[in-house]
């Protein structure tokens, strides 16, 4: 029985897909190539295809031995064999398994995205190269391109999980957060507990201002990385402010610090949710305690100092103002007033409310002081300070 199914075998390798015929020698060959692939035994199977392709040298013959090659890491010659292919017939084979060459090999964008694309055009029903599509297109943030893709996988088939969450990160992109999330969670509800899927269900909650939520999707994630994930931990941090979990803020902030010494713009980052958490207690203390919501307004003007020396900028330096200010310390409320107002940043749509703040800050401030203390015989305004 097992010399019949060999016959056969070998009869099927005789007539080659470009249509040559090939030598019972090369048959038997490519007979032996196949048995020994099915096995996983990638060495024979190569011995076997290259010997076969000195008798026949035919497009058959080629595309296994290029495909032994691929699965033994050996990517140039994979790719030599394919270029050979394709200069006569185009076969979507061919392309695909150029494409995972180039995918293996890190190769540039402009090369795999090409073969991508390739492919889509001729099997739109390829979901693991349209997904790869949508996330080359999300990480470049062009949210559209991605949504395009995705779109047209999603009207032939809604159940790919792949293409889905490619298609509810873009949606999160372009800010369609609802949409997004019924799809993030739809991928969790089929078995996906990836850190990266509960982070991101935990950012859209995040968006939706739905901040319990928000917080126990981002605490999975946290537990299911070891809380060894930088922008998990800082994102854990944030939402927990929002939270009924307030109290747990400086420990994840503590974990971040520990994550992200190197980094200075994640340092301030933190020392800012640090501040924040700082903030909320004022707002909590301000009218049952007046000394604790003294103490908290002390830390938070602490932790914006270090987020300065990290990284300075003017939110930040507005901030210390406004601190400084509930610490009716007006001194260093006009200080950092100034430093905003002397800055040469632009006066952008995004910090143009600052800009208006300050101006009209100083100017109270004058008021505030001419009233308070009055003018010195020399013009100025003597700054009286006032009781707490």
């Amino acid at each position: 029985m097992k010399n019949f199914f060999l016959t056969l075998a070998i009869l099927a390798a005789t007539l080659t897909a470009s249509g040559q015929t090939m030598s019972r020698e090369a048959a038997e060959l490519v007979a032996r190539g196949d048995s020994c692939m099915r096995m996983n035994d990638t060495y024979n199977s190569m011995l076997c295809y290259e010997q076969a392709l000195l008798l026949c040298s035919s497009d058959t013959v080629m595309h296994k031995l290029a495909q032994s090659y691929f699965k033994r890491g050996q990517y140039v010659k994979c790719l030599a064999l394919t270029d050979t292919l394709m200069v006569d017939t185009v076969m979507y084979q061919h392309i695909k398994l150029r494409y995972n060459c180039l995918q293996k090999m890190g190769a540039s964008d402009s090369l795999w995205i090409d073969c991508a694309q390739r492919l889509v055009a001729i099997n739109p029903m390829d979901a693991a190269v349209v997904a790869d599509i949508a996330t080359y297109y999300n990480g470049k943030q062009l949210a559209d391109t991605a949504l395009s893709y995705c779109r047209t996988y999603y009207a032939l088939d809604s159940t790919n999980q792949q293409v889905n969450k490619q298609m509810a990160r873009a949606l999160f992109i372009k800010k369609d957060y609802y949409p997004a999330l019924d799809l993030f969670l739809d991928a969790y509800r089929n078995g996906d507990e990836s850190p990266a899927l509960l982070f991101y269900i935990g950012r859209t909650y995040e968006c939706c201002s739905n901040f319990e939520k928000a917080h126990d999707f981002m605490l999975m994630a946290a537990e299911k990385s070891s809380f060894a994930s930088l922008p998990i931990v800082k994102a854990l941090a944030r939402v927990s402010n929002n939270s009924e979990y307030r109290d747990d803020v400086l420990n994840y902030t503590q974990m971040a610090f520990e994550l992200c010494q190197a980094d200075s713009a994640s340092m301030a980052e933190v020392y800012d949710i640090q501040a924040k958490f700082y903030e909320a207690y004022f707002y909590h203390y301000c009218s049952t305690d007046y000394q604790k919501a003294r103490t908290c307004v002390a830390n938070q003007v602490r932790t914006l100092k270090s987020a300065l020396s990290y990284e300075p900028t003017i939110s930040r330096q507005y901030n210390m103002a406004i601190a400084y200010g509930r610490m009716h310390d007006r001194d260093n409320e006009r200080l950092w007033l100034q430093k905003i107002k002397e800055s040469d940043s632009p006066r952008t749509k995004a910090n143009r409310s600052i800009f208006e703040y300050v101006d009209y800050r100083l100017d109270k401030l004058k008021e505030d002081e001419f009233f308070e203390g009055g003018k010195k015989s020399d013009g100025s305004v003597e700054i009286v300070k006032v009781e707490d």
